[in-house]
């Protein structure tokens, strides 16, 4: 939750101000009428001079540690690009499916890489991963930017990786924002419940996206226009791995390695009591963020020839810029909503609407689509922040175990794709320049309605297994 030293003193009128301001933003990034990180600025400008936020916290949203891990996802793709790691890569992923489906070439180079990676603890630096090996690959085919194939397999490769945050309890912060608010409830929620409840979700979030994203795009190509002998003779030709690529290797293998290690230290401690501060200790000094520091410093710091891996020059002009502030703009989006009591303002509404005896599987149905809808207006983080409390506040007013209106709101956190805002793995493929913003809208309103209704549906069978 904010601190109130964030803020200057919310006024009555701050929740109609904020209410404003998120439809303001959403106009603007949903017409794309100019930049979407230019957009993003209006965010601090309006809170800061309503006294909703103070510039300090405005503006430090645009050096969120999720940033970072942004940041290093484009210099690790400058890096493969310069010393051809990704064709590489590419190569090797396209040699894989032996078949000409298209639809099913881009489960096996895209959506299942990154799905997997999400066990890494990060939807975040898993996209960044496969990113730029899926920009190789369609480049070696030959796809023009504005191919249909291209943006489905972008579009596949985000959903892919949002559905992935359902995954595993440390696999995107709303998850762990559930846990938090759980145990301030005097209540816990474990590792494995979550697998019980999370993960079918997951699972099913992935075939449903991969699915309407082709669909929904209905790419030209009704086979896999590559030449399979090609692909080999291009795999084979590459030789050996170069110095400058070993150390490209290098640099990511100890990344990933970074990323886990916290993640795995926590599964172990849950079965044993003693690893527990040393969980924690590892969390505290090694969040994502550290491992995204070490790779911008070690691309530019490790020489391969006398140069390094990638020059000051090469490691600006490789972070695309619009999506940080694009981010930056949702975080302080989530943080003025919930500074200037617009969650309480919701919440008592809320309440009042469904009343005092509401059911349980009332109760579950609004905090999914509280936690759906706030997602949409910024950060799936930010949004839990915001609706895990509320569904918290409903169920114990209702009476009824919070457990399951919790999950529902972190796991609709987790749904929402149709704006390159609501998720890091969304901003990321939007920065390719081969989806826009209608075509990521048209996929997402699809997937997303059918993900909430499938949560809504089996949500409440699977929480009811853990409580």
């Amino acid at each position: 939750m904010i601190d109130a030293a964030a803020t200057r003193g919310a006024s009555a009128l701050s929740p109609m101000i904020a209410l404003g301001m998120l439809l303001w933003i959403l106009v603007w990034w949903v017409t794309e009428c100019m930049p979407l990180g230019l957009a993003a600025l209006a965010v601090p400008l309006v809170f800061c001079i309503s006294g909703i936020l103070t510039w300090d916290t405005a503006l430090t949203t645009f050096t969120n540690p999720i940033i970072w891990i942004f940041m290093a996802g484009f210099v690790l793709a400058a890096a493969f690009r310069k010393w051809e790691l990704d064709r590489r890569v590419s190569a090797r992923l396209a040699s894989m499916y032996k078949g000409n489906n298209p639809m099913v070439a881009a489960m096996f180079v895209c959506c299942l890489p990154v799905f997997l990676l999400t066990l890494t603890g990060s939807i975040t630096a898993s996209t960044s991963v496969v990113f730029p090996f899926l920009t190789a690959y369609l480049a070696m085919m030959n796809l023009k930017s504005d191919s249909k194939y291209s943006t489905a397999c972008m579009l596949a490769l985000a959903q892919a990786a949002t559905a992935g945050a359902m995954l595993l309890l440390i696999s995107t912060p709303p998850n762990l924002i559930a846990k938090g608010t759980a145990v301030a409830a005097g209540y816990d929620l474990t590792f494995f419940d979550w697998i019980i409840v999370g993960t079918p979700h997951a699972l099913l979030g992935l075939l449903i996206s991969w699915v309407v994203v082709f669909k929904v795009i209905k790419p030209e190509m009704k086979t896999l226009d590559i030449d399979k002998h090609r692909v080999e003779n291009a795999r084979k030709s590459f030789g050996p791995l170069s110095r400058g690529e070993k150390v490209v290797l290098g640099i990511l293998i100890v990344a990933i390695t970074l990323w886990m290690l916290p993640s795995m230290v926590k599964v172990v401690a849950e079965g044993n009591p003693g690893l527990v501060d040393l969980s924690n200790q590892l969390t505290n000094i090694m969040p994502e963020a550290m491992p995204a520091v070490l790779i911008i410093l070690a691309a530019g710091l490790i020489r391969v020839k006398k140069e390094p891996i990638l020059k000051w020059n090469e490691i600006v002009q490789g972070i695309d810029w619009n999506v940080v502030f694009l981010f930056g703009g949702g975080i302080a989006l989530g943080l003025g909503l919930e500074a200037s009591g617009f969650a309480g303002w919701l919440s008592a509404s809320v309440a009042a609407s469904i009343g005092a005896n509401a059911s349980a599987w009332v109760i579950f149905v609004v905090s999914c689509l509280i936690g759906f809808a706030l997602s949409y207006a910024a950060s799936n983080t930010a949004a839990a922040l915001i609706s895990c409390p509320i569904a918290l506040s409903l169920a114990v007013g209702a009476m009824v175990n919070p457990i399951p209106p919790i999950i529902g709101a972190a796991l609709a956190c987790s749904i929402p794709t149709a704006i390159p805002s609501t998720t890091p793995p969304m901003a990321i493929v939007y920065s390719s320049g081969r989806v826009s913003i209608w075509q990521m809208m048209k996929v997402g309103l699809v997937s997303d309605t059918l993900r909430l209704l499938v949560l809504i549906a089996i949500g409440p069978l699977l929480t009811g297994l853990i409580i």
